[in-house]
């Protein structure tokens, strides 16, 4: 098959562009130039051309992992390029049907050896305002440097007011005052064809995006902020899976695998699972006195009022966290309310929401979390029934593979809408999402 070759890097002020020739993966990409611009960020044209390549290259590498494609590059960081050699064989394994036999990274492999940082190192953190990284934050705050936000990742890049909002929300909390705080406005899911992928590759519950592409896709887009810096270290949160070893994209097999020669990723916190995290690491921090918003939700109906719609699965089940953790969930921008709570009893009797076993062991063991006496934010009394209600519910959690014939029907409608009406004004389509959203019992 003819090689994906990723011409040579282009730096205007803060903005990289790398020219894409698809080759034989030309099916599967939207667009041939990968865009990521870096917002106060100086020194990025100085840097080697093997390390400008590197957002590019991660952004490829598993699509090529998986059509068993080869990639060019005219030069290329080496320890990045070892590493990236390591993981064709690691998501072979993840991803048996992946046809890693016939990938190779080409291209002049430049650069020495680094030795390995130390663990309390200077760092920068992924930092997209949710749970996760919230909590990787609160931990290391004694060596985090810098923090990285994506957009392109979470919330589209034609999302302007969404973005804003969660800039704001960022830029006003204590956790993040006195570090540098950098944006890296990249093309990561517009530059290949996710939904496509998701079709093909036929994941349950769960997207190309999410179990493949994000972990190197995102470390990638930092190491030249990193190199800029000085910095060492990129530390991501990890994700939590329920406890259960499922593919993903992001995980300790893969994150601590890739390296360039000024640095490594550290996969953090891969022993707490998201609830560990609220109330271990976040909730002690706000009875503490201090004050943050979590960004949680991902649907693009979400807002204009907040960051959290309040209704989706991972809203609902995040309010269920909270709650138990003693953090009414209205203090971090997370609304409740009767009819917030009234979705979720729905949704989770009807399975309308689909996952993997590692998605339905995490609400599993959460019913197993409610106490027998509620108090704090809990007593409420319409909380109080809820959870109540949730501590001995049937829960159903579909496969995604199979559901309700009007639910498939409304997801591919989903798709070609999204497809067919990409021009219409961005604030119509957030419409039509949350009304698909309604008609799945989700809002």
């Amino acid at each position: 098959m003819q090689p994906i070759v990723l011409g040579r890097p282009k730096v205007d002020g803060a903005k990289l562009t790398v020219p894409i020739d698809p080759g034989g993966a030309r099916q599967w990409f939207r667009d041939d130039t990968f865009r990521a611009e870096y917002s106060a960020l100086d020194g990025l044209a100085d840097l080697d051309p093997a390390v400008l390549v590197v957002p590019a290259l991660g952004t490829v590498l598993t699509l090529a992992y998986a059509l068993g494609v080869p990639v060019e590059v005219d030069r290329v960081d080496a320890t990045y390029a070892a590493a990236a050699d390591r993981l064709a064989a690691t998501f072979a394994a993840m991803y048996p049907d992946f046809q890693i036999d016939g990938f190779e990274l080409r291209g002049e492999r430049v650069g020495p050896a680094a030795p390995v940082p130390s663990a309390t190192d200077p760092a920068l953190l992924l930092f997209s305002g949710g749970a996760d990284s919230t909590s990787s934050l609160i931990e290391h705050q004694r060596e985090v440097r810098a923090l990285v936000t994506v957009w392109g990742a979470d919330i589209q890049l034609k999302d302007r007011s969404l973005w804003d909002q969660l800039c704001r929300v960022l830029r006003d909390s204590a956790l993040t005052a006195d570090r540098r705080q950098v944006v890296a406005r990249a093309n990561l899911q517009e530059l290949i064809d996710g939904p496509a992928l998701t079709r093909k590759c036929g994941f349950a519950g769960g997207s190309w995006w999410g179990a493949v592409q994000h972990g190197l896709a995102l470390t990638s887009v930092t190491v030249p902020v990193a190199t800029v810096l000085g910095l060492t270290r990129v530390v991501i949160a990890g994700s939590d899976l329920g406890g259960v070893d499922v593919p993903w994209g992001s995980s300790p097999r893969t994150d601590n695998e890739i390296r360039w020669s000024g640095g490594r990723v550290e996969h953090d916190q891969a022993e707490l699972s998201r609830f560990d995290k609220i109330s271990r690491v976040i909730a002690p921090y706000l009875h503490g006195g201090g004050r943050l918003n979590l960004a949680i939700c991902y649907q693009p109906g979400r807002g204009p009022d907040g960051l959290n719609c309040g209704r989706c699965e991972k809203c609902q089940q995040t309010t269920i966290q909270l709650l138990l953790a003693g953090i009414a969930p209205p203090d971090v921008g997370m609304p409740i309310s009767p009819k917030t709570l009234a979705v979720a009893r729905r949704a989770l009797t009807r399975g309308t929401w689909h996952g993997d076993a590692g998605h339905r062991a995490a609400w599993r063991h959460l019913q197993l979390t409610v106490p027998a006496t509620l108090t704090g934010p809990c007593a409420v009394p319409y909380v109080r029934e809820h959870l109540e209600w949730f501590r001995t519910a049937k829960i159903v959690i579909g496969s995604g593979h199979a559901g309700p014939i009007l639910h498939r029907m409304v997801l591919g409608a989903q798709f070609l809408a999204a497809r067919t009406l990409s021009w219409l004004p961005l604030h119509f389509r957030k419409w039509c999402a949350r009304r698909v959203a309604r008609l799945l019992g989700e809002g």
